[in-house]
């Protein structure tokens, strides 16, 4: 009368297989997730440190250049300026525009010392930056002066081809400090 249902036996092997197979992927989910937990926090450690160490680089630059040597660089390129404005005087003696030459040369060893050495306590590309900018505008300063066919005395060929280039450098160089981001 009562018709017991019973399972087969085949079928109550495949229930405790999949039982089991359930308990191990829920235990693999878990090691899963716990691997991935601890890389994230790795990551997010490691960013934490690299934009700390970042920070640490932005004020160290405020606090060694721009707070304490930003005036040397205008003071210095002021002198430089000067310097540069006893190039107008007609028949300049060659020996003339050496002194001239030695006393600019004087002025950026000045701006290196004074301004951008510096920034090797900081980031040395930041620093090879600025000092190539600086190297390439006293190369050219050298090279305008002791070229016979520019005649510095006439002013617009002076603006063009001094105090632009001049004007332009110091714009690149205050550029790339304000642009440095650590």
């Amino acid at each position: 009368m009562c018709d017991i249902v019973t399972q087969p036996e085949n079928v109550i092997d495949y229930m405790s297989i999949l039982d089991i197979a359930f308990k191990a992927a829920t235990v693999c989910i878990a090691g899963f997730n716990v691997y991935f937990a601890v890389k994230i926090f790795r990551l997010k450690d490691k960013k934490d440190e690299t934009e700390k160490e970042r920070d640490r680089k932005i004020q160290l630059l405020k606090t060694l250049v721009l707070d304490h040597n930003l005036k040397n660089y205008h003071s210095i390129f002021d002198d430089i300026e000067q310097q540069l404005i006893l190039l107008k005087q007609p028949n300049l003696s060659t020996i003339d525009k050496q002194n001239i030459d030695t006393q600019i040369a004087d002025y950026f060893i000045q701006l290196r010392s004074k301004f951008y050495d510096a920034l090797l306590a900081i980031d040395d590309s930041l620093y090879e930056s600025i000092k190539d900018k600086a190297d390439c505008l006293q190369t050219h300063i050298t090279n305008t002066i002791f070229d016979p066919g520019i005649n510095l005395t006439y002013q617009p060929k002076f603006d063009e081809l001094i105090t632009q280039k001049l004007t332009i450098t110091k714009t690149e160089i205050i550029r790339t400090l304000f642009k440095y981001r650590g």
